[in-house]
Formats: structure tokens, sequence, C-alpha cells
């Protein structure tokens, strides 16, 4: 009789019900006709061929032809822990070159879409985990599109987790009285002339994220990931140069 305890662990390495019971039969049995095979294993007869078809296709019997008869063995489990031990060993050398297809270190970026005021809002209110300074681009008159109450609810919140903001903005009469806030507010602003740099939307940047907002169109996305954030990171610094030279 099978070992249930036996069987569990053929079933925890891979195989599953039937093939472990089949495996297990053709290790007791010794070599033995498909009908034998079945019979010792309580498995109708072309179910057994359908299992031992995958069993073979795995490693684990061999068939041997006697006249016009086909008979099945077992291999030795030496055998068989030497072979899925050499497979293992081969699926730890090629493990780099699938990561890397994977994405560093396993992990790909991770796109996230947000619509209407409310999913502008959740963005905002998400930057308030950002564990250094928040770096960006955009209008200081088209956030207000997300009232007033809001943002200077979010920036008194910011303040308090003392999280500082970096931003590149367009000169306007909101942006200008907005700049006259900055030391108070944990800020610093560069304007830029509206006519040569007139931006829209807003990109904020901060540990591996980049959060994009459209409020005209009441869309965002944020993109976690820490190359590309790293890549906007470095582009920001360019144009913070940049802006700091006009």
């Amino acid at each position: 009789m099978i070992n249930n305890q036996l069987l569990g662990k053929l079933i925890d390495i891979g195989l599953d019900e039937k093939e472990a019971v089949l495996y297990a039969a053709g290790l007791e049995l010794g070599e033995s006709s498909i009908q034998e095979l079945a019979k010792e294993s309580h498995i109708k007869r072309p179910t057994a061929y359908r299992v031992m078809e995958e069993l073979e296709t795995k490693g684990l019997f061999s068939k041997v032809s006697k006249g016009k008869k086909y008979y099945y063995e077992a291999e030795d489990p030496e055998t068989i822990f030497g072979l899925y031990k050499t497979r293992q060993d081969a699926f730890a050398r090629l493990l780099p070159d699938l990561k890397q297809l994977h994405g560093k270190d396993g992990k790909v970026p991770k796109v996230r879409f947000f619509r209407g005021m409310e999913g502008l809002k959740s963005m905002y209110l998400e930057s308030l985990n950002a564990k250094e300074t928040i770096v960006g681009y955009g209008s200081i008159d088209e956030i207000w599109g997300l009232s007033k109450e809001f943002i200077n609810d979010y920036m008194k919140e910011r303040i308090k987790r003392k999280i500082r903001v970096r931003g590149i903005v367009p000169s306007t009469s909101e942006s200008q009285a907005f700049a006259k806030l900055n030391e108070s507010q944990m800020r610093e602003l560069v304007l830029v002339p509206k006519e040569r740099f007139p931006l829209g939307n807003e990109i904020n940047i901060y540990d591996d994220k980049v959060a994009v907002f459209s409020f005209k169109e009441m869309v965002g996305i944020i993109i976690e990931s820490k190359d590309i954030a790293h890549t906007q990171k470095v582009v920001f610094e360019l144009a913070w140069t940049g802006a700091h030279l006009m």
C-alpha cells in the first residue's frame, strides 16, 4: 500500500496527485505494464496512459519494449534527485538574465491612473508620505482648480510633516504672490517667463514616484519606478540650473 506521507512529499515537489500515485506504484512494482500500474494505483487505464506520458516527459519513467508489449520502469530516486538538482542549478545560473527581463530586482514600473477632482486630490495627498523634497513643474494658477481650501489644507499638512518643495512655475500675479510666502511654507520657487514656458499641467517627482496632473482634463497618473524617477530628478536639476541663469 502506498504511503500517504510519501505521496504528500511527491506532490510538494511538483507532481500532481495522479502522477505521485503512479510514480510511487512504479517504485513498488518495478518494471510493469500499464495495466499493472493502473491497478496498483487505482487509476483507470486510459488516465494512466495520459499520466504516464507526463511522467516520461519529466524523466520519472522509462519505457521498454518487449515483443509487442511496453513495460514501464520508475527511475531510481537518486537519479531523479540528480536530475532536479541539475535543473535547479541551471535555473539559478539563468536567474540574473530572467530578472533583467522582468525588470531590475524583479520589479517593473507600476502605473496608476486617476480621474476627476477627487482622483487628483488623492494624488496630492499621497505625496504627504514623501520621504524627501518634492521637486517639479507646474502652474500656480491651475492648481486652484482643486479649490483653494484644499490646497491650503494640503500645504499646512505638508509643512507639519516638514516636507520641502522646489518648483519651476510660469511667472504670473498668482505665482508671484505665492513665491512671497516661500520661506514660511518650506518652498523654493523659480519663476520663468510665461510666454516662453506656458506650463499647463503639473509634474511632481519624489522618492520613486513621478506624478503627472492634467487639471484641464481632470486626469492624472503616478509612475512608480526608481529608474524613471531618478532620470526625471536629473532633468529637473538641469531645468532648475537653467532657470536660475535667466
